[in-house]
């Protein structure tokens, strides 16, 4: 209460968001780094990063995963500066989608509190092994080409180095489906109930228990009847 609520996100959700009364910002605008050369899309501006790379021919799920730290260190001054302009008290994310919030989070010193939208983190192991079978790549193809790819390997270490923050190479693949960087938020909020979550495996539920991960089953968040709903919304440029 008495807090105002701001959000990085794409144009094509400022209507959504600024319904609700608050404060849309647009992160094309604010991750310059990224985006200043680099044509924005669903995945950040991946098929521009692929390009740069030399990765045009490469399987979609493994070229993700070379890249995936390349990208977020881009992403992160911008959002670093963004948190710090507001003076932010507390940040809530995804951690699915926007890890390099937690880690400017956790850089600044302000708490965070990620915002799972599954069925718990039990369901992400599945969802992970499904994702995986679809797109014909194994798990253990995927730890090989990020420990294996060089520029993957120099961005982790700049980005563990310049925000004090460790980022595993093996990041939400040993074990398959774990959110590493859950360890870095006061707590994770489950949108839906406890009797409903997908059970956690036991080797999953050492490991969050050993990095102090707590979870929180809150159930649905509404919105109200009117409210425009960012679930409607398609990307678009």
């Amino acid at each position: 209460s008495g807090h105002r609520v701001h959000y990085l996100c794409r144009e094509q959700m400022r209507e959504a968001i600024e319904d609700t009364g608050a404060v849309f910002h647009s992160d094309v605008e604010a991750e310059k780094e990224l985006y200043a050369t680099r044509e924005p899309d669903p995945f950040g501006a991946f098929a521009t990063l692929k390009k740069e790379y030399d990765l045009e021919s490469e399987n979609f799920v493994h070229a993700m995963f070379r890249l995936r730290n390349i990208q977020r260190e881009m992403m992160l001054p911008g959002v670093t500066r963004w948190l710090r302009a507001l003076g932010a008290h507390a940040v809530a994310y995804c951690p699915l989608m926007n890890t390099e919030t937690a880690i400017a989070a956790a850089a600044l010193g302000i708490p965070s509190v990620a915002l799972l939208t599954t069925a718990g983190p039990g369901s992400t192991t599945p969802s992970f092994e499904e994702f995986l079978s679809q797109a014909g790549v194994t798990a253990e193809e995927l730890r090989q080409v990020t420990r294996e790819y060089l520029p993957n390997v120099e961005a982790a270490a700049r980005t563990s180095s310049d925000y004090g923050v460790h980022i595993p190479l093996s990041e939400g693949l040993a074990p398959l489906g774990k959110l590493d960087l859950l360890r870095l938020s006061v707590v994770t909020l489950v949108t839906t109930c406890e009797d409903l979550q997908d059970p956690l495996m036991p080797e999953l539920a050492r490991e969050y228990e050993q990095e102090g991960v707590r979870f929180e089953a809150v159930g649905a968040l509404l919105d109200q009847d009117g409210a425009k709903r960012a679930v409607g919304h398609k990307y678009k440029q």
